[in-house]
Order: structure tokens, then C-alpha cells, then sequence
């Protein structure tokens, strides 16, 4: 087998080496199993109020609310809802409101993530440094339920913080991946405000998702050139 050869059946090899290194550097757990989420508030008795997971027709006709809204009346404090690694801190604009999101995102394991988006409301800089300054979460932070990562700050401008789970890189409902503690704090806010927790969805097929179908593509470009290597230069 010549050299050529050789390198190409070592490309896997190497790929699936880098990305295990990668994944256990960050700690990320290995596997794919759904996860069970604690609530992501400490202070669950400030949610006054909820906006439904899959909303239609959510900021603009077609587009369905991708996560649940927890509404807050003051203060609060941001808890890791399960065990897992902080893999990014940002913010970023509202293109539909205008105010800064901040984003706290935790891989589960190598299948789902929880994204925390702090949603203060506010309009000004100083009071979105203020939120800034309010984030303890930093990327690599290995936590687990109940560590706190930030304090939400109120505003009168619809403070609250949007609370979704991804399966594979697509939303599903963070309620029904809950325990029963905190489907129970779920319900009594929904109880209580006469609001809605989740409208009804189909779970997203995984062989339709990005983070299935890239590297399906890669693996079949991958077989397909070794097939044509290995027939076009022999022994």
C-alpha cells in the first residue's frame, strides 16, 4: 500500500481522535441521552408569568416561539438547570426589539445543549454594561444544577429570560425534558398566571438536522474519494 494511500485511511482516525480530545478537554460528556432539567431560576417564585414554547406567528407570521419565556417582576438569579459545560458567553441584538440578548450556552453531552438568553429589555449602554457585569458564567466553567451563572436584571421593557433546549442543533420543548420538581414549578406559574406553557409540535426528525446531515455528507465525500483513489492507482 503506497503512501497516499496510507494518509487517506488515516483521516478518520485522526478526526475522531481530535474531536474526542477536544470534547474530553472541555469536558464535555460523551453520549446522546436526553437530559432531565432542574429550573433554571433560583427565585421561582418571581416568574410571574410564562410565554409558551412554540408560539406561532412569534415576532413575525410563521415563525414559532423556539423556547420558553420566564417573565420576571425584579431580580433574579440565573441557575444551571443540569450538569454540563459552559461552551459560550455572548450577546448579541434583538433584530425584532433592538435590546442586547445575553447568551449563556451549556453542552449536555455531544447530542444537547441548554441556551440561557438574559433579556433584560433594556435600550441604553449603561444599563446593558450593568447586565454584562452581572454574568459570572465563563466559557470552559464545568456546573451543575443549581450553580449560579448570573442575575437577571428587571426592567420594565418585557424582562425575561428565554430558556431553550436543543436536540442536535433543533429546539424541542425544555418542559418536556424536566423533572418533576420543576414541571411542578411550571405548572404553578402557569396555574397561578393563566398562562400557557408549550402549544403543541412535532419532535423534530434528527436525520433532517445540520449536525446530522454535515458530517453524513463528509463520511459519504469521504468514501466516495477513497473508492476512486484506491481503483484509479492499485496495489
Amino acid at each position: 500500500m503506497n503512501q497516499r494511500k496510507k494518509v487517506m485511511l488515516a483521516i478518520p482516525l485522526i478526526v475522531v481522535t481530535a474531536l474526542l480530545g477536544y470534547s474530553t478537554l472541555l469536558g464535555i460528556s460523551p453520549g446522546f441521552e436526553s437530559p432531565s432539567l432542574e429550573f433554571p431560576i433560583l427565585e421561582s417564585g418571581d416568574v410571574e408569568r410564562l410565554a409558551a414554547y412554540h408560539t406561532p406567528d412569534w415576532g413575525e407570521p410563521g415563525v414559532f416561539h423556539n423556547g420558553i419565556d420566564l417573565i420576571i417582576p425584579n431580580n433574579v438569579t440565573i441557575v444551571a438547570p443540569v450538569q454540563g459545560t459552559i461552551v459560550s458567553v455572548g450577546e448579541q441584538v434583538n433584530p425584532y426589539a433592538g435590546n442586547t440578548l445575553f447568551e449563556i450556552t451549556v453542552a449536555i453531552n455531544w447530542g444537547w445543549q441548554v441556551k440561557l438568553v438574559l433579556e433584560p429589555g433594556f435600550l441604553d449602554a449603561a444599563n446593558n454594561s450593568l447586565q454584562h457585569d452581572m454574568i459570572d458564567a465563563v466559557s470552559g466553567q464545568r456546573v451543575v444544577p443549581g450553580d449560579e451563572l448570573a442575575t437577571l436584571l428587571y426592567s420594565n421593557n418585557y424582562a425575561h429570560l428565554h430558556y431553550m433546549l436543543l436536540r442536535y442543533g433543533q429546539d424541542v420543548c425544555a418542559y418536556n425534558y424536566s423533572t418533576a420538581a420543576a414541571k411542578t414549578v411550571f405548572d404553578t406559574i402557569a396555574s397561578t398566571s393563566n398562562s400557557t406553557i408549550t402549544y403543541h409540535y412535532s419532535e423534530p426528525n434528527v436525520l433532517s438536522s445540520p449536525m446530522v446531515i454535515v458530517p453524513a455528507a463528509a463520511i459519504g465525500a469521504y468514501v466516495l474519494l477513497v473508492y476512486v483513489v484506491f481503483r484509479r492507482f492499485p496495489g
